[in-house]
């Protein structure tokens, strides 16, 4: 009898080792299955990111050809030369620009009229 009881025990502490294994393949199941969960999230991101990044790209472009349209019609005007009244001789000429040179009271407008 005595060996069948050593063969009762060493049977017991197979059952609980198998039980604690068996416990521990269901916690590792189940953290593998969230895992998975979150590798699914993490392709969807990914893709909205993409996606994202697609329509900020396009939005990009568009913004581009916008300048750029509003761009075709401006004109500039490179070596004119003009003369502006100072601010002394504003303040102190008055409205009129009595005293003031001719050059001073032209216009950037009248100044490229004689250009065109």
């Amino acid at each position: 009898m005595p060996r069948k009881a050593a063969i009762d025990e060493e049977l017991e502490e197979i059952r609980k080792s198998l039980n604690f294994m068996s416990e521990e393949v269901s916690k590792v199941a189940k953290q593998q299955a969230m895992l998975m969960e979150l590798m699914d999230e993490v392709k969807q991101l990914k893709n909205l990111v993409k996606e994202k990044d697609k329509k900020i790209d396009g939005l990009e472009r568009r913004i581009d050809d916008l300048e750029q349209y509003t761009r075709m019609e401006d004109l500039i005007i490179s070596g004119l030369e003009t003369t502006h009244r100072t601010y002394a001789r504003a303040m102190t000429g008055g409205k009129d620009g009595v005293d003031a040179p001719v050059e001073e009271l032209q216009t950037l407008e009248t100044a490229s009229h004689k250009i065109l």
